[in-house]
């Protein structure tokens, strides 16, 4: 005979969160627990329709702002990446057409 896993409502609920705030995908919770992810779906929706307590709907959106705020880092950062290659060879260009002697009145500036 196959038991059941039993999980406590307080696992549920914070994977729930998880869920809800975007922190993590279904698949990704799924493969890390090794709980289906029908199961996930089924959970968060007895949350969202039971309803969090108020310090439950608090960490959700603090979550939800958390990931927002580490996408927006990420984004900041691979911007700030590309900005730097882009210098890096706009001073290299410059460079060497100083060094090619170039007669063209157009300057780079």
């Amino acid at each position: 005979m196959i038991t059941r896993k039993k999980y406590a409502e307080e696992f549920k609920k914070n994977l729930a969160i998880e869920l809800i705030s975007n922190q993590a995908t279904v698949a990704q919770i799924s493969k890390k627990e090794g709980i289906a992810p029908n199961t996930l779906y089924k959970w968060v929706q007895k949350f969202n329709g039971e309803g969090f307590s108020a310090k439950d709907e608090d960490t959700v959106k603090l979550k939800k702002r958390i990931s927002d705020l580490e996408s927006t880092v990420s984004e900041l950062a691979l911007e700030n990446y590309v900005l730097k290659k882009n210098q890096k060879l706009l001073a290299e260009y410059r460079y060497k057409e100083k060094l090619s002697g170039a007669i063209s009145p157009q300057k780079l500036e």
